[in-house]
């Protein structure tokens, strides 16, 4: 068992991505300005935030506090480019869909070429949307959408439901949802729902039906909160776990509406020492032990606990997480593949992904990424405590954590 450092460090994240995005969309629906307390910077918001400013939203930014301007009217006819955002691009076919008498074009890059998107599109032609591939750009000529009673997908991704719920107030009928297969991430719809009933609207959500009616309106707020981004603190509470010293995240006080805080339910079962207080959790290390857990509301971990499953006194077990091949790149195959090459003993069978202790030390080498943001910042917990290990394609991370390399070398 190999997992003997001694650093400490406190970082103040910046808001929930998650939460943030739903939060925009919601935005542009409204008619008077609302001001979003503590923001984030990553790449995945500003894409949203820059594109909905081309359909005439007007962001004016501090560092603590974004205000909103909601568009008197939308853009007509506008082109927009998504960078390699999947939320952005599932969440804004839908707005735009829904947006009468525009013409918009998405431009699809390489990578969203790779992501599951056609259940989404499917639904949306069934409610009236137009909307067609050319090449590289998607084409939607916005509509009045119908709602109505449909099956979809659920064991792909949580961002199909969500991305149609949000645009609820559009909607000319009911709208009701019948979620096929297992549903995966979804506490990510219940986070969409949650924020959607904070500004007035109703979902119902029970078993695999969500049903909304027709003719809600979001209300007018004034202000929202962000809470901040757990899942960015979940690489922080996962290097305290091997750490001597504490390293601590900032809280809220509250119960969070983000599947990643169940993380440090995760650590405190692997043995780690968590303490919560009002306004900061910290963790230290402490024998960590193998556990068997799902992660399939919490998939953006798996790589994090991949990564501490190598430092545990026995087999850690990560069930459903079949969907992640889905993702910024197949994690699976990723974190099979590069956790090997550091000498890591996995098994993957029927969705089940069986990770023993680590009993070498790696030699000098480079983990490859993929591209994939999550991968990073996991394998730099590794990098830490082996700092021989050299990673690829570092400024992935701009996607949803612009400042981590930096936030990591603070560490002292």
């Amino acid at each position: 068992m190999i997992n003997h450092i001694n650093i400490s460090g406190h970082i103040t994240l910046n808001g929930s991505k998650s939460i943030l995005n739903r939060v925009l969309i919601i935005a542009s629906y409204l008619q008077n300005k609302i001001a979003i307390s503590h923001p984030s910077n990553c790449l995945d918001v500003t894409t949203m935030a820059d594109n909905l400013c081309k359909l005439g939203l007007k962001i004016d930014k501090t560092n603590k506090n974004w205000i909103i301007t909601p568009p008197k009217k939308p853009c007509r006819n506008c082109d927009l480019f998504i960078q390699d955002s999947g939320t952005a691009y599932r969440f804004l076919i839908s707005r735009t869909a829904a947006l009468n008498r525009t013409k918009i074009s998405i431009q699809v890059s390489e990578q969203l070429k790779k992501r599951p998107i056609k259940p989404l599109i499917e639904v949306l032609r069934e409610m009236g949307a137009k909307i067609e591939f050319s090449d590289d750009i998607l084409l939607i000529k916005g509509s009045i959408l119908e709602g109505g009673v449909f099956d979809i997908p659920a064991n792909v991704s949580s961002q199909f439901i969500s991305s149609l719920l949000l645009i609820a107030p559009s909607y000319k009928n009911d709208l009701e949802l019948f979620l096929d297969g297992e549903v995966v991430s979804s506490s990510y719809i219940n986070m969409t729902i949650k924020i959607m009933q904070d500004f007035g609207v109703i979902a119902e959500y029970s078993g695999k039906r969500i049903f909304i009616e027709a003719g809600q309106e979001y209300n007018e707020l004034g202000e929202y909160g962000i809470e901040p981004d757990f899942s960015s603190a979940a690489y922080f509470w996962a290097l305290g776990a091997l750490s001597r010293s504490v390293i601590s995240t900032n809280n809220v006080n509250h119960n969070s509406i983000q599947a990643d805080h169940g993380f440090i339910e995760i650590l405190k079962n692997m043995g780690a020492n968590v303490k919560i207080e009002k306004n900061k959790i910290s963790v230290t290390k402490n024998r960590l032990r193998g556990i068997s857990v799902s992660m399939r509301n919490m998939p953006d971990q798996v790589p994090t606990l991949a990564v501490l499953a190598l430092f545990a006194d026995s087999q850690v077990i990560i069930k459903d997480i079949e969907h992640l091949k889905f993702k910024e790149s197949n994690r699976i195959k990723a974190l099979i593949t590069e956790l090997t090459h550091i000498g890591a003993k996995i098994i993957y069978r029927d969705g089940i992904l069986k990770i023993n202790s680590l009993d070498t030390i790696p030699g000098r080498l480079i983990l490859k990424t993929y591209g994939d943001h999550r991968l990073v910042m996991a394998f730099h917990i590794l990098k830490i405590v082996f700092p021989q290990i050299m990673i690829s394609d570092v400024l992935s991370v701009a996607k949803s954590y612009p400042n981590f390399l930096e936030d990591v070398k603070s560490f002292k």
